[in-house]
């Protein structure tokens, strides 16, 4: 029987039905089905949730609870802690920016909050500058370009990082100037840069490109400074001298 039922769960697909049908104590019909059907819907935005975050391409999976705002984070006045943390900015279609020095922070927290968003049932692409610029060229010479902008569209939020440590080709720079303002007001971007807005210019070569993207950039955005010395830095000096 129990070959049987495995064998129908597997067709109807409902595998979390089969992983937990053994554990439900049965009181009445009723309350047997509701807990069945229960146990399949939490199985279904398990499953749901880790397809998003697969899907999202995270290089390293973060979270908000490893992350911690210290001192050395200027948040700005049109945003707190709290409302970050609850993706307020998502609902809004704003846009977050991070900007400040090499390992302060900036990537983790992009990531922290965009796997948030993914546990909420959020549509999230991440991507470094470079890698998003070279998909670009690559799409755009192979003719494909089109649908690819089609399933950036599709997203509630797309994060850029890394902007400024590599220039961009011109094509590409122009590229994802076309992805930051097709996303003007309707999705959210978060953007990590190791530059100031008025050092953009190394990156994508062409001064007014680079003034209309970040004016659309920063129109509906809270922009957080990171200052301070490295952390990843500061944790292997840690590390050092726990071994010495």
């Amino acid at each position: 029987m129990n070959a049987l039922i495995e064998r129908y769960c597997k067709k109807l697909k409902l595998s979390g039905l089969y992983k937990g049908y053994k554990d439900i104590e049965f009181k009445n019909k009723e309350q047997f089905i509701h807990d069945l059907l229960r146990i399949e819907i939490e199985e279904r935005e398990i499953n749901k949730v880790n397809r998003a975050i697969k899907s999202a391409g995270f290089k390293v999976p973060k979270t908000l609870a490893d992350f911690t705002f210290t001192s050395n984070i200027d948040i700005p006045d049109t945003t707190n802690i709290e409302r970050t943390k609850n993706l307020e900015f998502l609902e809004r279609k704003e846009n977050l920016i991070f900007l400040g020095a090499v390992g302060t922070g900036k990537t983790h927290l992009a990531t922290a909050l965009s796997l948030e968003a993914c546990t909420k049932g959020k549509r999230i692409k991440f991507y470094t500058a470079a890698e998003l610029a070279n998909i670009l060229l690559e799409k755009h010479q192979k003719g494909s370009l089109n649908t690819f902008m089609r399933t950036l569209n599709k997203l509630d939020l797309l994060v850029i990082d890394e902007i400024g440590f590599v220039p961009l080709h011109k094509d590409a720079s122009e590229l994802l100037f076309q992805v930051i303002s097709d996303s003007y007001e309707k999705r959210s971007l978060i953007i990590t840069s190791n530059l100031e807005f008025g050092n953009w210019n190394t990156v994508f070569g062409d001064n007014r490109l680079t003034a209309a993207l970040v004016d659309r950039l920063i129109h509906h955005a809270h922009i957080f400074v990171f200052s301070g010395e490295s952390y990843r830095l500061r944790e292997s000096m840690k590390r050092q001298q726990k071994r010495t």
